[in-house]
């Protein structure tokens, strides 16, 4: 595994470790003048003599970034030769940009500096585990533990690295561990499911690599280790279909939330670091600057799919349809079996009501995964709109076998239902809609609502209206909550006659 692949499975997120020491660099020259913080520095009273070399990395055919991120941390080490913190954050470049070996001899002299900054032992048992030395992987990673109890994150690596030496009852024991203290955690459940399997506890495994998709479903990893464990149960169907579930050949394993390796990924600013930065920036409503960014991926890898189909959406939000065109039709050229980017691309025709050209985009997309229950979702509902009400209904049921909570397949059916008068059936599926909380539930519940009034259950009826209301009101929809304020007025008033 790469070492970017490795360090794009973790996010930042809250974390018992002090991920408030890690700094995030929107450039490398503004990460030479900040990133001394990163550390308190420790001398430790060691003669240079007795430490390994400081490497000497050829930089000439790196990137211009690269080349000064890392010449400029080369420069302050051997500057500051006992400074613990100076050699490691040279090393984490060296890491950064898969200069391994390299990186290697950096967090050995750190460590040796600074014995007690576990953040050095983390670093380096995640190194040795990207290289495949597990049994020293774990050493590290064990030091971590004792010096930093409560880092889930080092608990959750020391399992993997267990797992790989055929530790597994002390790997069970680490991911049961992260799963007590951080029981939303994809990451530990997919290693407790893995651990349990190597034990030849078949059904519990299942269920934990569910648990784990149930928590990051496009954990492709979790996926495909699903599948495999049907396949050896004899459940071939149930294995091809979720074969079939895995997207574009995604295989990555559940982000490893808060870990200390996203200062390593924010060092290193190529297509994958501008990819990501816009990503946030587009989270935070800045359209036009994560535009900027998802470019200058494209124009350092002109067949980065990823960035191309993210720059569809975000000129679509901003009406430069014209431009998004252009970057779906390169994207064509050069992926033109890619689910997510038919996908996007009929999602946006869709919002320009453009629904036969959605329709066909959503068509070719299902040709690709046949099972995914989003796309027979949203191909159902451009086919209302297009009056194919039959054709329509048959999606949703088809996007409700693969995935019986689809909350926009079962509030489509249960419309369909209503009309039919089939009152009980539509409640059953409108009870699958209301969870979780976000902006589209006070509009699921609304229909229930509906439904128990025409069922002529007024005192639920009631009781559904006013919780919608009353999330229409939270999340700032004040049409929706006036139309049902109005409806509930009606009610209580009819009931009082």
């Amino acid at each position: 595994m790469s070492c970017m692949s490795e360090l794009g499975s973790e996010v930042e997120c809250g974390d018992a470790l002090d991920s408030s020491r890690f700094v995030r660099p929107v450039a490398p020259i503004c990460l030479l003048v900040s990133i001394a913080a990163l550390f308190v520095t420790c001398q430790a009273g060691i003669e240079e003599s007795n430490l390994p070399a400081l490497p000497e990395p050829t930089l000439e055919s790196m990137a211009p970034e690269a080349r000064e991120l890392i010449g400029g941390l080369a420069d302050r080490a051997r500057a500051n030769p006992t400074d613990a913190a100076a050699n490691g954050q040279f090393g984490m470049a060296l890491h950064a940009y898969e200069l391994r070996q390299d990186s290697i001899k950096c967090y050995r002299r750190a460590i040796a500096l600074d014995p007690d900054e576990w953040q050095w032992h983390y670093f380096l048992g995640s190194l040795y585990a990207e290289l495949g030395s597990h049994s020293e992987a774990a050493s590290q990673l064990q030091t971590v533990i004792a010096m930093s109890p409560g880092s889930m994150t080092a608990r959750i690596r020391l399992g993997q690295s267990l797992l790989s030496i055929g530790e597994v009852d002390r790997a069970k024991e680490a991911f049961e561990k992260v799963i007590e203290t951080e029981p939303a955690s994809a990451a530990a459940h997919f290693g407790l499911g893995k651990a349990l399997a190597a034990k030849g506890d078949d059904q519990a495994a299942l269920r934990t690599y569910r648990r784990s998709l149930e928590l990051e479903p496009s954990a492709g990893a979790v996926r495909y280790a699903l599948a495999v464990l049907h396949r050896n149960l004899g459940e071939a169907d149930e294995a091809g279909r979720q074969l079939a579930l895995i997207k574009n050949g995604n295989r990555m394993d559940p982000p490893i939330y808060g870990s200390p390796m996203v200062a390593l990924r924010n060092m290193r600013v190529d297509k994958h670091r501008y990819l990501s930065m816009a990503l946030r920036a587009e989270s935070q409503g800045n359209l036009h600057k994560a535009i900027s960014l998802y470019e200058r991926a494209v124009e350092l890898d002109a067949e980065y799919l990823q960035a191309r189909v993210n720059l569809i959406g975000a000129y679509g939000k901003l009406g430069r349809f014209l431009d998004a065109e252009l970057q779906y039709q390169a994207a064509l050229r050069s992926a033109p079996d890619s689910e997510e980017l038919h996908v996007n691309w009929g999602m946006l025709q869709a919002t320009r009501e453009r629904f036969d050209d959605a329709a066909a985009s959503y068509r070719r997309a299902l040709e690709i995964n046949p099972l995914s229950a989003n796309t027979h979702a949203d191909l159902g509902i451009v086919l209302v709109e297009l009056g194919q009400e039959a054709e329509a209904r048959s999606h949703f049921l088809r996007a409700l076998q693969n995935e019986p909570n689809h909350r926009l397949a079962n509030f489509h059916l249960a419309r369909y239902l209503i009309g039919a008068n089939q009152l009980a059936e539509a409640i059953e599926h409108l009870l699958r809609t209301i969870q979780p909380v976000d902006e589209r539930t006070p509009t699921y519940i609304y229909g229930l609502s509906d439904a128990y009034l025409r069922l002529g259950n007024v005192e639920l009826s009631l009781r559904y209206a006013r919780e919608a209301a009353s999330l229409a009101d939270e999340f700032g929809q004040s049409d929706l909550a006036r139309a049902i304020g109005e409806d509930i007025r009606r009610l209580e008033a009819a009931s009082l006659r």
